[in-house]
């Protein structure tokens, strides 16, 4: 390699990297300026929160049903209720709200859903259970994905509760819980994308001069 195309290709590479540290740490840091991202999940186990699910959304049994969180992790780990509110697939509204999490202590985690896909359907016990994957947002802004889930014990298989939702039968099941995770600012991605883009002008650099 001569050495005008050595000095072109360090030229190059720190350039790179120069510009990208800048729009990286920007990205970062409005991410951290923004609002919190909720994550974790929380399960109901109890009696009483009832729900009606076919092709054209779910209605709980009352609405919106009141449920007592059971077993908690990440954020949600010191709430203790929350109501429940019907969801329709797909939404007949840009956003719904699905459910407000300890609506006194934490006003900021109602979430909102903008986008419900699926269901799946898979094996129980003696019955099948139906997820719900979706997106959508919490009251502060924070955008969610996650699972909604269920069990039903109307039929004894995955099989038999996909042939009958699909055929638009109303399905009988109980309300199992919701995961959540958080979804990455474009920012935060955009500086990660900078980063790493500035890393491999700098692997080849090193490599062309070896």
């Amino acid at each position: 390699m001569t050495m005008i195309g050595f000095k072109s290709t360090l030229l190059n590479a720190t350039l790179a990297v120069i510009a990208a540290i800048p729009l990286a740490t920007a990205g970062l840091f409005t991410s951290a300026g923004s609002a919190q991202a909720y994550t974790g999940a929380f399960t109901f186990d109890g009696d009483g929160t009832t729900a009606t699910i076919n092709n054209t959304g779910v209605d709980f049994v009352t609405n919106p049903g009141r449920i007592e969180l059971g077993v908690k992790t990440g954020d949600f780990s010191s709430d203790s209720f929350g109501n429940i509110y019907d969801f329709f697939t797909p939404l007949g509204a840009p956003s719904a709200l699905f459910i407000d999490i300890d609506p006194v202590a934490n006003g900021a985690k109602e979430l909102f859903l903008t986008r419900v896909l699926g269901p799946t359907f898979g094996n129980a016990l003696g019955g099948a259970k139906i997820s719900f994957d979706f997106h959508g947002f919490f009251e502060d802004g924070s955008k969610a994905i996650g699972n909604i889930d269920f069990t039903t014990f109307d039929f004894d298989s995955a099989e038999t509760a996909s042939a009958a939702y699909t055929a638009g039968t109303t399905i009988r099941g109980s309300f199992k819980g919701v995961t959540v995770s958080s979804v990455p600012e474009p920012t935060t991605l955009l500086g990660l994308g900078l980063v790493g883009a500035s890393m491999t002008v700098a692997r080849r650099r090193k490599v062309a001069k070896a």
